[in-house]
């Protein structure tokens, strides 16, 4: 104690003489030097120094009491110079990545933020019923207006559309003005534009599928705006069981939309499903306006180094050419052709290879995501477990995922070569196999989708832009290569099941290969020099 008490006198009497120096056009030490935390000596600064009408040994003595301050503030790792060998590009990217995972509990009540999330996966029960309802609609549909299975994959796949081009845009917003004003803008959109679909389908095909891309560029807002809130409210430690709960909304949205579509088409007809499902949309945004918030990224830089911050540009480059970013949005493309084509072909499948009316393949497709909805649960829970007993974060994301794609290929697989036994009977065996793949799928939400807040807190809206941008043209390419192979050649397996088991095995190949969860600071010089970080 005595020792670090002469470190932080000798250190003040410096900063004195610094302090009574002539004016000059920049202070030297930057604050965050001197600050408890790593210290970080970039080139920016260095030539500020340098450039400075105070004296060159004025800037050495007040360099050498931020290093005294520094090492006393420690207290337990002596100083040492140069790159972090655990991903993060400098310490101090390390230090805010830290903050943030461990912010919440200390300083928000729990309740506070588990609202927040329970309202983040209620608009994703929305933006799922919203989704798969044309999945049902689309048979009477069809029969009105005279589709062939070619037509009804395009119809299928034209939300798609929409949802593909507002990804990245989504994640800029989310990223420069948080996620409660894209989520609300996002909702009321899409749940616009469905309450306006029967309109657009008396007008014709093509003005429905208008309004059906316009649903998609609301929907694609949204994944963005919904990580953002999590990533900047909830810690690292409770992070894959709220990402799981976001999961669980869109299983439960799944659930209650192809249970509720049918009984409400049935008594009122299909027009009367899109303005339902439109009102409710309009409805949470009334909730979400009140009780949404936004929370900045924590960071240890202050003053005007932090406006500075604020007013930096984007860095693409640094983004697109990482190499857990690649890993993140090749598994995201593998993973959404095989879940696009289950959602919106599932009641179909049921309907014409099985031979279920609209009541009982909409009631029979809800139950893999009830089961979904636990399986999403347990890896949540499974996953912070690991994570809490020690394990790196980067191998929970890789056996959390390997489940999430070995699980449904195994199914799908066996669905594909025995399904042509089972077609034109009620048979239970390929339903068991459906809940077995989709419920198995749900463990990715422990891998890929808590991957983007790991590699970037700060960027994490537009990393989950630029990968669900990927998954929502798998999800144009599986509907459209769907609806045509079984126009052409009447295969469920050739349509469905075994594209999706080869994109599996893709998918778990690059993500094992190239993903890391370290914490990754875009925003860093390309060289600094840094205290070494202690991220695991």
């Amino acid at each position: 104690r005595h020792s670090f008490s002469a470190c932080g006198a000798m250190a003040a009497g410096m900063i004195r003489r610094c302090t009574a120096s002539p004016p000059r056009a920049a202070a030297w030490p930057p604050r965050r030097a001197i600050a408890k935390g790593p210290v970080q000596l970039t080139k920016s600064h260095a030539a500020r120094a340098r450039t400075s009408s105070q004296p060159r040994s004025w800037s050495l003595a007040c360099r050498a009491a931020a290093g005294l301050l520094a090492a006393g503030a420690s207290r337990r790792r002596p100083l040492a110079l140069g790159r972090s060998r655990r991903g993060c590009r400098t310490g101090l990217a390390c230090s805010a990545d830290s903050k943030a995972a461990s912010l919440g509990s200390a300083e928000e009540p729990a309740e506070e933020r588990g609202l927040l999330v329970l309202l983040v996966a209620a608009a994703y029960v929305i933006w799922t019923m919203d989704k798969v309802n044309m999945s049902v609609a689309v048979l009477p549909m069809a029969t009105e207006f005279d589709w062939d299975q070619s037509q009804v994959g395009i119809v299928q796949a034209a939300i798609f559309w929409g949802y593909a081009t507002t990804q990245v845009p989504g994640g800029f917003l989310a990223t420069r003005y948080g996620g409660k004003r894209v989520l609300l803008g996002a909702v009321l959109l899409w749940s616009g534009m469905t309450a306006l679909g029967p309109i657009a389908a008396m007008m014709s095909t093509q003005v429905f599928l208008l309004s059906r891309v316009l649903v998609g560029i609301g929907e694609g807002l949204a994944p963005a705006a919904g990580i953002r809130v999590v990533a900047t409210w909830v810690p690292e430690e409770e992070r894959s069981r709220a990402v799981a709960t976001l999961g669980g909304g869109k299983y439960l949205g799944t659930i209650v939309g192809l249970l509720v579509a049918p009984f409400v088409i049935n008594a009122w007809g299909w027009p009367a499903m899109f303005y339902s499902f439109g009102g409710l949309g309009f409805a949470w945004g009334a909730v979400w306006a009140v009780y949404g918030k936004d929370r900045e990224v924590p960071s240890v830089r202050t003053g005007d180094e932090r406006e500075e911050e604020d007013e930096t540009p984007i860095p693409w480059m640094k983004i697109l050419s990482s190499r857990a970013v690649w890993g993140i949005v090749v598994a995201h493309f593998c993973h959404d052709w095989g879940t696009y084509s289950l959602l919106t072909w599932t009641p179909s499948y049921l309907n014409k290879a099985l031979g279920y009316d609209l009541t009982g393949s909409s009631e029979i497709t809800v139950v893999p995501s009830i089961m979904a909805i636990g399986t999403a649960a347990l890896a949540g829970t499974a996953a912070d477990s690991l994570r809490t007993s020690g394990m790196k974060l980067t191998d929970v994301r890789k056996v959390m995922q390997g489940i999430g794609f070995g699980v449904p290929a195994f199914s799908l697989g066996v669905l594909g070569v025995m399904g042509s036994t089972w077609e034109g009977e009620s048979s239970l065996a390929p339903i068991a196999l459906l809940i077995i793949g989709i419920a198995g799928g749900s463990f990715s939400l422990a891998g890929l989708y808590s991957s983007h807040a790991d590699v970037s807190v700060k960027y994490c809206g537009l990393v989950n832009g630029i990968s669900t941008t990927f998954g929502a043209v798998a999800g144009i390419c599986s509907n459209s290569y769907a609806g045509s192979t079984l126009a052409s050649t009447g295969s469920w397996a050739q349509a469905i099941f075994f594209p999706s088991v080869c994109f599996y095995f893709i998918g778990f190949s690059v993500y094992s290969w190239l993903y890391d969860a370290s914490p990754i600071d875009w925003d860093a010089p390309d060289e600094v020099d840094t205290l070494p970080s202690n991220v695991d």
